[in-house]
């Protein structure tokens, strides 16, 4: 049942037909349950995988022992990559935060592909190259930014990670809406906030009709809205990093802040 599902995602890596159909025998298909996890911190990473259904986090753990969550793929993301090209063990446990199914390509058969498929190298080389810079903007947030911008510039990142898979820019249209299945608590870590502060701007944005809230889930509304303003404070040359919430919401809705 999985035959043509391979081939279509190797496909869409940049890996030619006849590599896909050739590859399709050799991908492993894996299940893990909530809370597992796949790679520990400082283990060997031995593949590529891409997420066919659940929610993968890339977390380290602190010494009370809470998990600190760093990133999130979702279903249609693929992750592993930079410890494999690196030939780095991994920098974080990925842990699974819903029951997982992934598909798995051997870490010596990307290295491979890396030398015999130059539209697979560019494809890897583009999707690092955008996931630096998504990591470093959160470290300019978590820097400098005031908490109040860290939860709406994390949001969008989060719908822009879930709505692209963590793969690409938004360099194409948004939809109305993206769930982030994912609870408060851990969107308040990634954001780099606590619980409580989070909570507050998450239900002003709610009766502000930017989001819906719901047990588990967040719904990000009207995300062209929330693309354009995550665009803009890339562009920005000079940026706001203690903005207030009145001015936040002016710059959602398209206005001069």
């Amino acid at each position: 049942m999985y035959g043509n599902f391979k081939y279509q995602q190797l496909r869409n890596v940049g890996i030619s037909q006849d590599k896909a159909l050739q590859m399709a025998a050799f991908i492993r298909i894996s299940s893990f349950e909530e809370g597992q996890v796949i790679w520990s911190k400082g283990s060997k990473i031995d593949s590529w995988k891409f997420i066919i259904s659940g929610l993968v986090a890339a977390s380290i753990e602190s010494t009370s022992g809470m998990l600190m969550p760093i990133s999130i793929y979702g279903e249609g993301s693929w992750f592993g990559e930079q410890s494999i090209i690196n030939k780095k063990t991994s920098y974080a446990d990925f842990v699974c935060l819903a029951s997982t199914d992934v598909m798995s390509i051997s870490s010596d058969i990307v290295l491979e592909l890396m030398e015999t498929q130059p539209t697979f190298a560019l494809y890897l080389t583009r999707l690092m190259a955008w996931r630096v810079q998504k990591t470093s903007e959160m470290l300019m947030l978590m820097k400098f930014g005031n908490p109040c911008l860290r939860v709406v510039m994390g949001l969008s990142q989060f719908a822009e990670a879930l709505f692209y898979h963590s793969d690409r820019p938004p360099t194409i249209g948004f939809g109305q809406g993206v769930e982030i299945p994912v609870k408060q608590k851990l969107l308040s870590d990634l954001c780099g906030v606590s619980r409580t502060i989070f909570s507050e701007f998450v239900q002003k944005l709610a009766v502000a009709g930017w989001l819906k809230i719901s047990y588990g889930k967040l719904e990000i509304l009207s995300l062209p809205n929330w693309h354009q303003f995550s665009q803009k404070q890339r562009e920005r040359k000079l940026n706001e990093m203690n903005p207030s919430f009145e001015e936040i919401l002016k710059e959602l809705q398209g206005e001069p802040a």
